[in-house]
């Protein structure tokens, strides 16, 4: 189909307890009421200040799990909170269904699978710490010839090619600086790859629903290189089946990067027009490309716009990711807000049991 291309190829432990989620599938299903249950379980609760019954209880709140800390403030308020939000139950029922129904789920890279935040700032700050050691430049000089270059290539990414720092190379000329400052270039991929190291709890997450027989999918405003590269650090690479990107980068989607690599490029990547996350023409792309419809889809993503409202409006499940940073959902609420990966699995596994039984 236009603008897709499979197989893409440049140039040739949760903290949350065992028995938490069969504490809500039991609660959802067999409990007179959800009010009946925090009167009579509000100390465990209270006292564990975990996601307890969130498929019970949260989900009939209005769907923002964000405000989950609100009812385990104190055991006092419990039996209230969960009177009050028992009148919701049939928005729970609803939600619940409408996970059991989903057999694709796609997740926004940056802010939601990795801590992108986190992890550029440690590459920019051992590159630029590096090279100053190394080279007997300034701080200043050497963080503005970084600051150039990512602009000029649209990448930080440049640590397997230094020769690319042009004022840098116009200090050493004749030198090979990927040869001469080779120990730089490993201490800032290594840096990276440390800190973009994804949760436990996130890798939990994948795994789980790989094993109930869904599929995993990454939806990423970034190039085929950058996505894979971040996968690969994150350790999350093998738990993903489709990786859509939007726009290619002329620096960073070529072999001469060393960003592509041959065990990357084996990895199933889909690369659509540089504003299909921007402007939501990616989601019905993912539709027609696994041949599946909107209410057979989830979507986990940190951007009110980009990952929340532009799915809504396909009719996709969608639940907004605030572990890495937390963005007002501005006019458009998701079907979820989540503060942690596993609060995600926990309301899966509610939603299993609650079937089961």
């Amino acid at each position: 189909m236009p603008g897709v291309v499979e197989n893409f190829k440049f140039g040739g432990e949760s903290a949350q307890p065992s028995w938490a989620a069969e504490a809500a599938a039991e609660a959802y299903s067999k409990a007179h009421s959800i009010a009946d249950f925090g009167k009579k379980n509000w100390q465990e609760i209270a006292g564990v200040g975990v996601v307890l019954g969130a498929g019970a209880v949260l989900i009939a709140s209005g769907l923002r799990l964000g405000a989950f800390g609100e009812f385990l403030k104190g055991g006092e308020s419990v039996a209230a909170t969960t009177e009050r939000l028992a009148e919701g139950s049939g928005t729970a029922q609803g939600l619940l269904d409408r996970l059991r129904g989903v057999d694709h789920f796609v997740f926004d890279m940056d802010r939601t699978l990795v801590d992108h935040d986190k992890s550029l700032a440690v590459l920019k700050q051992t590159m630029t710490d590096g090279l100053v050691a190394h080279t007997g430049l300034s701080n200043e000089f050497i963080t503005d010839a970084l600051a150039q270059t990512a602009k000029r290539l649209d990448s930080p990414y440049f640590w397997n090619r230094l020769d690319e720092i042009r004022p840098l190379q116009a200090q050493f000329p004749g030198v090979d600086l990927n040869e001469r400052f080779a120990a730089v270039s490993k201490s800032a991929k290594a840096a990276y790859y440390d800190a973009l190291k994804a949760k436990p709890e996130t890798v939990d997450l994948l795994k789980y629903l790989r094993s109930q027989g869904k599929s995993v999918h990454v939806f990423t405003a970034g190039s085929p290189a950058r996505a894979l590269e971040k996968l690969q650090g994150a350790g999350l690479l093998d738990h993903i089946d489709n990786i859509y990107t939007s726009g290619i980068n002329a620096f960073e989607d070529t072999p001469t990067s060393g960003m592509l690599t041959r065990e990357t490029t084996s990895s199933r990547v889909i690369p659509l027009a540089k504003s299909a996350k921007e402007f939501g023409s990616g989601y019905q792309t993912i539709l027609d490309h696994l041949s599946t419809n909107a209410d057979r889809v989830a979507m986990t993503g940190d951007h009110p716009i980009e990952d929340v409202a532009h799915a809504k409006e396909l009719g996709i499940f969608t639940s907004q990711a605030k572990w890495y940073r937390s963005v007002p959902a501005e006019n458009v609420l998701p079907d979820l807000e989540l503060t942690s990966p596993s609060q995600l699995t926990d309301i899966l596994k509610v939603a299993r049991k609650a079937q089961a039984a």
